[in-house]
């Protein structure tokens, strides 16, 4: 998921609430000492058509939440979290962004749905040294963008690198047509896509873009269906690749579909029905494929807690909040330098893998290839070679 900002949806205040945890609101006052709470802010898109990924991610935060303050939470202080809902609105970002500066409790801002609304708040939180830990949002521009922002997520160049590869070495289609959505998010996926396809010996027949909220696709689709490819790649959300894959299977197309992890959500099964089964995509966390104890336990208590599996942008925030607690233990104090400073010596085993972070804010680390089984995500039976 990236620039997820270029679409409009509806205007308005931010609306800002602040969401306890355990223990009551404490207001905006507050120090970063051992005194006062240890609070947390969290933003994302919770509201309109694409409020799953802050939903999921916020389901995350806040069972990692739980488990740290049943343990005395971190750095011997409670947790607490202030949420912001940003409406997908680039413009709201600076506004949240400087809310939370204002707030001398906050330590650390974690979610993030849009990367254009990340990017819009970059220049607040550094001026303010506020350290975030995004999960969701993977453009490149973000990358180094400010030394104050580390995100757990893979960005679209890494991620569309590693989908192209697969398609032709592993999956071994030469011969692909793209779809991607007309935003920071379709088109840097899909290039990464693209390159690496070529790069590995593959030919993109065409490469056709869309704009989001779109619902008729007959165009794109009749030139792709003259083209007769081995598979087609979709470069974007959920709303749109089941339509897309609904139309195609209409036209008796019945190439392979292929997906983002901007598709990864129970909605692209509720939405495509029958014509998502199939479809291979990418993401950084699959429930049944989590050998590691570290990702069984995070299984277990999820489910507990909400009688369902989690999703990667669940997994992917958990890890965030934990990327803050071994911050504060690396560099042994809870101030917003310190946890700066702790994030970029981190290195430890979260969930969805090793959590390390470069120079740049960036995680180094590979995807997970799912697919599309009787509208359940299933692990790929092949993954990167």
């Amino acid at each position: 998921m990236s620039n997820r900002g270029a679409f409009a949806l509806r205007l308005g205040a931010v609306v800002v609430t602040c969401a306890l945890l355990l223990t009551a609101c404490g207001g905006g006052g507050g120090d970063q000492g051992s005194g006062g709470p240890f609070t947390l802010g969290y933003t994302g898109t919770l509201s309109g058509s694409f409020a799953s990924y802050a939903q999921q991610m916020q389901q995350g935060v806040n069972l990692a939440v739980e488990e740290l303050n049943r343990q005395g939470g971190i750095g011997g202080q409670k947790i607490e979290v202030e949420v912001a809902d940003d409406e997908g609105q680039p413009e709201n970002g600076p506004v949240i962004a400087r809310q939370f500066c204002g707030n001398d409790s906050i330590r650390a801002v974690l979610g993030y749905s849009f990367s254009s609304v990340a990017l819009a708040a970059v220049q607040p939180y550094s001026q303010c040294r506020l350290p975030v830990v995004a999960a969701a949002v993977t453009s490149t521009e973000l990358s180094g963008a400010s030394p104050y922002f580390f995100r757990t997520v893979l960005t679209d160049a890494v991620q569309g690198k590693q989908m192209g590869t697969y398609a032709v070495d592993t999956l071994g289609f030469e011969r692909i047509a793209t779809l991607y959505q007309v935003d920071d998010y379709g088109e840097g996926v899909s290039q990464a896509f693209n390159e690496a396809v070529e790069a590995a010996g593959g030919e993109i027949l065409s490469n056709q873009g869309y704009q989001l909220e779109t619902t008729n696709f007959s165009t794109q689709l009749n030139k792709i269906k003259c083209q007769n490819p081995d598979a087609i790649f979709i470069g974007g959300f959920y709303p749109e690749a089941s339509k897309i894959a609904q139309q195609a299977r209409e036209l008796e197309m019945n190439q392979q579909m292929l997906g983002t992890d901007g598709s990864l959500s129970p909605q692209l099964t509720e939405l495509g029905g029958d014509a998502v089964n199939g479809m291979i995509l990418y993401g950084m966390f699959y429930p049944g494929a989590s050998t590691t104890p570290e990702a069984k336990k995070f299984v277990t208590a999820f489910e507990k807690k909400y009688d369902e599996a989690p999703s990667s942008w669940a997994a992917l925030a958990y890890d965030a909040v934990y990327a803050v607690k071994h911050a504060v233990e690396q560099s042994g104090g809870s101030s917003r330098e310190d946890i700066k400073s702790g994030l970029e010596k981190v290195n430890f085993k979260g969930v969805t893998g090793d959590i390390q972070f470069n120079s740049d804010g960036d995680r180094v680390a590979d995807v997970v290839f799912l697919t599309v089984e009787n509208g359940q995500f299933k692990l790929a039976e092949e993954q990167i070679r």
